[in-house]
């Protein structure tokens, strides 16, 4: 299931981490070409990957075949000191509970969880994880196909600039906020039952040292399906 590790407890789970380095090397680097990443040792770690990082890695069978990371607007990230331009000029939303969300990733594969795929588990959990942990909202640069994604999937998506061409691709800059609703839409939509949050193994609370506690709400409507409690399934 979706781990939450921080980068600052990088130490207790260094087996995952060092897994998620290579996933991400293999994935992005082998995967789509991003040849500016390319190491010898097969790793892909950038100066963002430090204590404030937060890594959701999403593991089966012990094995990462999932990945996104959330790093704090506080903090230096990637809008901030590689594509600031992309705001041609404009401020972006910056907060302690306002994060970037990047290397987004699930394998190329057949696996399902309970039958379902990773990719819809990996997006599914990435939306739990901010409503369990309080993060307000997610600063995204990424596709035009994927902020229709978002938008389809429940998450209350607000363009930051207009449409850039980077490398070759058109990139928008958006926010994208989680809310109950788009929680219970994911899970409409891909037919989840249940928290996808693996919390016992790593907590992965950035506000303090108490252990995250999963949404206890029962019989939500959502539309003409009624959902019973999916926390602690």
């Amino acid at each position: 299931m979706l781990a939450t590790i921080l980068d600052a407890d990088a130490l207790r789970h260094a087996e995952i981490l060092e897994q998620v380095w290579q996933f991400r090397h293999r994935q992005f680097v082998e995967r789509l070409g991003w040849e500016a990443y390319r190491r010898p040792d097969g790793r892909e770690i950038d100066q963002f990957d430090g204590d404030e990082a937060i890594h959701l890695p999403l593991v089966v069978d012990g094995q990462v075949v999932g990945y996104s990371r959330l790093l704090p607007t506080l903090q230096p990230h990637l809008l901030s000191d590689v594509y600031p331009h992309l705001m041609d000029g404009a401020q972006w939303p910056r907060g302690s509970r306002i994060f970037e969300w990047t290397r987004c990733i699930a394998e190329v594969s057949d696996k399902v969880i309970a039958g379902v795929p990773i990719s819809n588990i990996l997006m599914t959990g990435v939306m739990e994880y901010c409503l369990v942990a309080g993060i307000e909202a997610l600063v995204v640069e990424t596709h035009p196909k994927l902020v229709n994604l978002l938008v389809t999937t429940g998450w209350e998506v607000m363009p930051l600039a207009a449409p850039s061409v980077l490398e070759g691709s058109l990139i928008v800059p958006i926010t994208a906020k989680p809310s109950m609703a788009g929680l219970l839409k994911h899970h409409e939509l891909y037919g989840i039952n249940g928290s996808v949050l693996d919390l016992e193994h790593a907590h992965g609370n950035p506000f303090g040292p108490s252990a995250l506690l999963r949404l206890a709400f029962v019989e939500e409507q959502h539309g003409n399906v009624q959902y019973a409690r999916m926390a602690g399934e």
